[in-house]
């Protein structure tokens, strides 16, 4: 009873308190604006606070888009932060300030000019490759949040037809906050296809739309089965054959998981560090995926930063002074490749102290490698043997040393086979 009693007693004081406001207490003082910076896509509006006790915050009121919304602060910060306007005409902000009853403040009037946002200032274009497309993301100075959506017609005769007359199916939707960065889209037929490419923002402002006629190029990944080590006598990873991270866990499908095996060299071998992997077929490789050990020291420690791949078709394990780490004339290079990170390295190539999510994603779930014969001519040459070479880690690109551990998760190997050799 006595437990009943004190609820019943709470109820009362708590419904006796609840929306008990002071009607005497006067509308505030209106805010001063100090200053307007534009910015892409909006302004910071910078106010001077009304000294009052019973201030609770101050709101912006702004048109955008035809629909009216607003942006709040409290009374203990001084910027309001405008944002979502695609265009760079002059747009009205009411701004009030209001008590702790809501009341509020005669409206100060001011009038922002955008800066252009960054859907109208990022660049993109879209191009063939094996298997598909690819999407480049370029000037996204502002490191804005954005969409991209790819859209396809596979109606060819449709190419001269306005793009809302056009048959477009949305084949997907990508993410990115980079301020430079290639988007891939796998897994697409190799026929002539229209593609159409925008960008859009998270207030729903979009781009113009990008229309090409592509043909995605032909592209298998290569049957990890069939791959072996195959030392030729002159690899410097000196722990292939430990029994715990064996060189097979790069092609044992572990993908996402952590387990069972992912690849770990000794910490004392020298840097730079190669291996020779048999892929028991002929083929001209046109990307490497490459993943890591799954979040274990993310962005640090012994993941490879700097990448370079080689192939040849009969290694003779005679190292030829006069090349590149000694390698013996049958190498050639495929490219050369750092571990691009979404939201970027200190201006000094440093890693920061914290990362993002899209950076998370990128580490736990992989990197491709494109070939590129306008950089290296011989990147789609024949070939059956692939060196892997990590040129540096994080821990050595930090401290210039020349010896270290690598640990590596997996290398998936993709292009056109020729001819198998290893059934």
């Amino acid at each position: 009873m006595l437990a009943v009693t004190a609820l019943i007693y709470f109820s009362c004081v708590e419904s006796g308190r609840i929306d008990q406001l002071d009607n005497t207490i006067p509308a505030p003082k209106p805010v001063e604006v100090t200053n307007i910076t534009s910015r892409p896509g909006g302004a910071v509006i910078k106010v001077k606070i009304p000294d009052d006790d019973n201030l609770k915050g101050v709101v912006a009121i702004y048109e955008r888009n035809g629909e009216v919304v607003n942006t709040k602060i409290s009374r203990y910060l001084d910027s309001l932060v405008i944002v979502g306007f695609a265009d760079t005409l002059i747009h009205k902000v009411e701004i009030k300030s209001f008590n702790v009853n809501e009341l509020p403040s005669t409206p100060v009037e001011v009038n922002i000019k955008p800066v252009p946002a960054a859907v109208q200032t990022v660049q993109f274009d879209v191009v063939e490759a094996f298997g598909g497309i690819k999407i480049h993301v370029m000037n996204n100075t502002s490191k804005a949040d954005l969409a991209v959506i790819l859209m396809a017609d596979k109606d060819t005769a449709n190419i001269s037809l306005p793009d809302k007359s056009k048959k477009w199916v949305e084949v997907v939707t990508l993410f990115t906050a980079s301020q430079d960065i290639f988007l891939p889209r796998r897994g697409l037929k190799d026929a002539k296809t229209i593609f159409g490419v925008y960008i859009r923002d998270r207030w729903g402002n979009k781009s113009d739309t990008l229309v090409k006629m592509l043909t995605p190029l032909g592209e298998v990944k290569l049957d990890k089965k069939k791959f072996k080590y195959a030392n030729p006598g002159d690899d410097n990873s000196v722990s292939t054959n430990s029994s715990l991270y064996p060189v097979q866990g790069l092609w044992d499908e572990s993908g996402l998981s952590a387990s069972p095996y992912f690849y770990a060299s000794t910490s004392s071998n020298p840097m730079p560090q190669w291996l020779t992997i048999d892929l028991g077929v002929r083929a001209k490789l046109s990307r490497i995926g490459k993943m890591a050990r799954i979040d274990y020291a993310i962005w640090t420690s012994a993941h490879p930063r700097e990448y370079e791949f080689w192939g040849s078709m009969g290694p003779t394990g005679k190292p030829n002074p006069n090349n590149k780490y000694g390698f013996d004339d049958t190498w050639f290079k495929l490219g050369y490749y750092e571990q691009p990170r979404p939201s970027g390295y200190n201006p000094d190539g440093t890693v920061p102290a914290s990362y993002t999510a899209e950076d998370r994603v990128m580490f736990n779930t992989g990197t491709e490698f494109e070939m590129d014969n306008s950089i290296n001519p011989r990147a789609y040459d024949e070939l059956r043997y692939l060196r892997v070479v990590i040129v540096n880690t994080f821990a050595t690109w930090e401290t210039k040393a020349t010896v270290g551990q690598i640990q590596l998760g997996e290398v998936t190997p993709y292009g056109q086979v020729l001819e198998v050799y290893n059934k």
